[in-house]
């Protein structure tokens, strides 16, 4: 009699183990989160091209003019249908296809689709919306002409094309403006809308997180770029 009641209680041990387990991971997101991806930054005061970072929670869109001197998407991409051939700037935002171009509602609303569309490989778009005015919750980044045509090369490298090079439209889904087109690589948990906007800016030599799951992290981490003009 004298061992009985010393034992842990039945699943104590699991759920101890679970629990630690979600602790080391929340820290990692958040220590990667605020690593910078580039310590180091190139040394320029002149930054002639504006370009706009704009973010919801879990969401992040790149806006580029839509032509100037160094590229002209009208001619890059058949932006014939998407309702607004007169709007100066250009989304350019990443995502899961059947989640993206499914029917509008909130993540709390379609966590099913929404956790889907985390926790499997599954087809990706590009979705190319027209912009009369820049969001005011957006932020502005300023480029270098080299940089600006990275970023320019990386999102067109982000299209999928059939066996003659083009890219693929898919229609507006539910949106009124605006086009959807094939992308790649695929969506899952470790390649979201955000590790995508991550890598274009990265390559663009913006500063970016280690780990770039929100998009808060992104915004406070591309405000030690360069200025805009």
């Amino acid at each position: 009699m004298a061992g009985v009641g010393r034992g842990k209680p039945q699943g104590l041990g699991w759920l101890t183990i679970v629990g630690g387990g979600c602790l080391c991971l929340i820290l990692a997101v958040g220590l990667g989160s605020l690593w910078p991806r580039r310590w180091l930054l190139a040394a320029t005061d002149e930054c002639p091209i504006s370009i706009y970072l704009w973010g919801e929670a879990i969401h992040t869109d790149i806006i580029l003019p839509r032509r100037n001197r160094y590229a002209n998407w009208d001619a890059l991409l058949p932006l014939g249908q998407l309702g607004d051939a007169n709007a100066p700037y250009l989304s350019f935002g990443f995502g899961e296809r059947d989640f993206y171009m499914g029917e509008p509602g909130s993540l709390l609303v379609r966590w099913p689709e929404g956790l889907r569309a985390l926790f499997w490989v599954n087809p990706s778009i590009v979705f190319v919306n027209p912009i009369r005015d820049i969001p005011e919750t957006s932020h502005c980044i300023g480029l270098t002409a080299a940089q600006y045509r990275e970023l320019v090369a990386h999102i067109q490298a982000s299209f999928q094309r059939n066996a003659k090079g083009e890219v693929i439209p898919l229609g507006r889904g539910q949106q009124p403006t605006g086009q959807f087109f094939q992308g790649q690589p695929g969506y899952s948990l470790f390649f979201t809308c955000n590790h995508w906007t991550a890598q274009a800016l990265d390559r663009a030599g913006v500063p970016t997180p280690r780990v770039p799951l929100w998009s808060q992290s992104i915004l406070w981490h591309a405000r030690r770029g360069c200025a805009c003009p």
